[in-house]
């Protein structure tokens, strides 16, 4: 399938290109078809469903026959449970943590030697039909947050700290290690099982 992403964010664009791209789907960002960029509505601070939903109904406005694909992440921390979560992003940006390197560092500075590490992402993905028919999926990433990032070539940010199952973090997987253990890469494919089922086998 062919997805349109809704997301002002150009390096989680990349991630979700990348990830579609292994599963045998394509991701083009909006911009890239509007040749603007759009200022998404106001996001919740206690559903990250209701956030993808906004996001992807917002796009199918200006894109009514394409798939409009949305998500929402959060970073969810064992040792801080009042925390990021649901509003990582704003949290950031309140604190001033600016940029994939900052986030990284202020997440390990917050760890004291043998504090509790277990940690994930949770990436919640919506999908907007041309018909305006809403599907979803969640996908968790990561068990733990590593003591040193160790990142890779196809993706990076927080991904370069959160570790997997596999004992790797999710950056230092090749790509058919990554799409097994991605949160986007499993939400992904809830939705895409959540339009077969509705569309039938043939549906892509």
């Amino acid at each position: 399938m062919d997805f349109v992403f809704a997301s002002n964010n150009s390096a989680k664009t990349k991630e979700m290109a990348v990830l579609a791209q292994a599963m045998g789907h394509s991701v083009t960002d909006y911009r890239d078809i509007l040749k603007k960029e759009l200022a998404f509505p106001e996001e919740t601070t206690d559903s990250q469903l209701e956030n993808a939903q906004a996001k992807a109904s917002f796009i199918h406005q200006y894109l009514p026959n394409d798939w409009i694909l949305a998500d929402d992440t959060g970073l969810y921390l064992q040792a801080f449970p009042d925390r990021f979560g649901v509003t990582s992003s704003r949290e950031f940006k309140s604190l001033q943590v600016i940029g994939q390197e900052a986030e990284i560092n202020y997440i390990l500075d917050l760890y004291d030697q043998g504090q509790e590490r277990s940690a994930y992402l949770l990436a919640i993905l919506c999908a907007c039909s041309p018909i305006g028919q809403l599907y979803t999926g969640t996908g968790k990433g990561g068990v733990k947050i590593a003591t040193e990032p160790r990142g890779g070539e196809l993706i990076g940010g927080l991904d370069d700290i959160m570790e997997a199952e596999n004992g790797l973090t999710l950056s230092e997987m090749a790509l058919p290690e990554l799409v097994t253990y991605h949160d986007r890469s499993r939400a992904l494919a809830q939705v895409l099982q959540e339009i077969k089922a509705t569309k039938g086998p043939n549906s892509f």
